[in-house]
């Protein structure tokens, strides 16, 4: 059953790899598919960070940072704030597409890497093992350029580069510019590990930008896996055996690279009219306090939530629905690990690279699969390496996973059609569209020569239906009728926030009104909005379907919103898809002024 199969030798007759090609711009593409709306995966922090580019654009100042809290203001390096304030011509075209689009740029061009670096890879392999048949080498070129095609499509179907490759964060310009390293070094590694320094300078600058998107602390993965990568694959040594010639040079070169990117990460000190704020809230408070635990630090290594598992499974988790072929490729080079199986110079850079992110990580005590995210790249190129030899029983999983994602897909959908009474919400293409995925899985898990094709589509056809399942709450379904946001310029409202920042999103429903957040962890239950009134002449009152906003008010206007937070549990999602999922959004004012 997991016996390796030979379908995927096909993927290399013309004209396939054209269109393994041409799949691969299509999912790119599907990346811009509603990403200036209010409703797309992201980690709430994104709002905190719009929050401080967009008060320090106020200022008219690139620094300091400015944030709407005291103890959330230095929390990211200013190089992310930047890019905002330029994307969003400095509150001038404030808009979430704006802000976003330098994230997905970043998010195309890693793509781009990842395909390129497997078509590489897989082409030197081709010519070492082939030398003087000029068909079969024309065959396993395009074999290699339709894998690098799938590479690029797993890549951008993780869950992890979709949630947080596009959203306004750090992960898409930090990956870009520290795999960048890695990528360079894979694309030609004796060349550059022979450098004595044009490559460790580059090296350290790329590392530098990244600092300043992330957290100087990357320079620790980042050297410690180019230190192994000498030492491995430069010196064909084990990580061991350090007694060695040609170790003070190697050592020169990573100290280097160290150098120069704390030296471009110190920009931020030089040119911040505070750098004791800077040294206090971000070096201390947001790194340093990264290893305190009251719990002590091996309670907390080995405890179910924040322990060494998490970053364990990590990779696996950033997968998504990819978690089965990901966890089935880790098996196949476990085995050819064990039957000693030799792997190119290339392929050991990625996973050096993967080894040295996870080792770091797994030392401070806050531990998250998130801060895995830069090693993705490497985890897809993999994969790709892999992708004949993975058993298909792991494709078949990987299917089953996308079956029941688009179930749930058509039940948030539904929910939306009952929640709303709306029939005309989605039109046929999307219940088509969601039948044919749908069929697919099912298909593919019965006709092997269908599996890994059909595989290395479902997952992002899942996200995609994500995307399209809340698109018509980007639209006037989800807004406030223009007359209302015209009434509401230079007026206090009221808005509810469960947390940090989430009160910032209301600076695009109601753009122009003077914001005034109240803290409410369930919006749908919250209950004392007389008390709003003192302080804002309007409010916006979140209630589920039927239930009235407030006794006392006048109801000016309404929209429906997706719901974030729910406790209800999961269960709940399935069974009241309408009230787990959504809310009608009020815009009340009191009834005698």
């Amino acid at each position: 059953m997991n016996r390796p199969e030979t379908s995927s030798a096909s993927i290399g007759n013309p004209p396939t790899h054209i269109i393994w090609l041409a799949l691969s711009i299509v999912v790119a593409l599907g990346y811009l598919f509603g990403l200036g709306g209010d409703h797309i995966p992201r980690n709430g922090d994104e709002l905190v960070y719009v929050n401080i580019a967009r008060l320090t654009a106020e200022s008219g100042h690139w620094l300091p940072l400015v944030s709407h809290y005291d103890f959330m203001r230095n929390t990211k390096p200013p190089l992310l704030f930047w890019q905002a304030m330029v994307a969003g011509g400095w509150g001038e075209h404030w808009t979430l597409l704006n802000l976003r689009l330098p994230s997905l740029f970043y998010s195309w061009a890693v793509a781009g890497m990842v395909g390129l670096l497997t078509c590489k890879i897989l082409k030197q392999a081709s010519h070492v093992h082939i030398s003087c048949d000029r068909l079969l080498l024309e065959k396993k070129s395009k074999q290699a350029a339709a894998l690098g095609a799938i590479a690029a499509i797993v890549y951008l179907s993780f869950f992890s580069s979709y949630r947080y490759g596009r959203p306004y964060l750090t992960s898409a310009a930090e990956t870009f510019w520290l795999f960048g390293v890695f990528f360079a070094l894979a694309w030609s590694p004796t060349r550059l590990m022979a450098s004595r320094w044009a490559f460790p300078l580059l090296a350290g600058t790329a590392l530098g930008v990244g600092c300043l998107y992330k957290s100087f602390a990357m320079v620790v993965p980042v050297s410690f896996a180019l230190a192994l990568c000498y030492q491995c694959i430069g010196a064909q040594k084990m990580p061991w055996q350090i007694t060695r010639s040609g170790l003070l040079a190697d050592a020169l070169k990573v100290a280097l690279l160290c150098a120069t990117g704390l030296g471009v990460f110190g920009v931020w000190f030089a040119l911040d009219p505070q750098p004791g704020e800077v040294w206090r809230e971000f070096v201390v408070g947001e790194n340093a306090g990264k290893f305190n635990s009251q719990a002590g630090y091996f309670k907390q290594a080995f405890s179910s939530s924040g322990g060494f598992l998490v970053v364990v499974t990590g990779y696996f988790i950033n997968a998504g629905l990819l978690l089965p072929v990901t966890l089935g490729c880790a098996w196949t080079a476990w085995r050819g690990y064990r039957q000693q199986h030799a792997i190119s110079p290339a392929e050991k850079v990625l996973w050096l690279w993967l080894l040295a992110l996870a080792l770091v990580f797994m030392l401070p005590n806050q531990r998250s699969a998130r801060y895995l995210i830069p090693a993705m790249p490497a985890v897809a190129i993999l994969v790709a390496l892999y992708w004949s030899r993975i058993g298909r029983v792991w494709f078949g999983l990987t299917l089953v996973f996308g079956l029941v994602g688009t179930l749930a897909m058509g039940s948030i959908a539904y929910g939306a059609l009952r929640a709303t009474q709306n029939d005309a919400l989605y039109g046929p293409l999307f219940w088509l569209f969601l039948v044919a995925t749908a069929a697919a899985c099912l298909a593919g898990m019965v006709k092997p020569s269908w599996t890994r094709p059909i595989a290395a589509l479902a997952s992002f056809c899942v996200l995609f239906s994500l995307a399209w399942a809340s698109e018509p709450f980007n639209g006037p379904v989800g807004q406030f009728k223009p007359a209302t946001v015209a009434l509401l310029k230079g007026q206090s409202v009221a808005v509810p926030t469960n947390f940090n920042g989430q009160f910032e999103r209301y600076q695009f429903v109601i753009n122009g009104a003077k914001i005034t957040p109240y803290f409410a962890a369930q919006p749908v239950e919250y209950t004392d909005v007389e008390a709003l009134f003192k302080t804002s002449r309007y409010a916006l009152v979140q209630r589920r379907l039927g239930q009235s906003p407030c006794t006392t008010c006048r109801i000016v206007d309404v929209r429906w919103d997706l719901r974030s937070r729910q406790q209800e549990g999961t269960l709940a999602a399935f069974k009241n898809p309408e009230s787990f999922w959504y809310a009608q959004e009020y815009l009340v004012e009191r009834l005698v002024p």
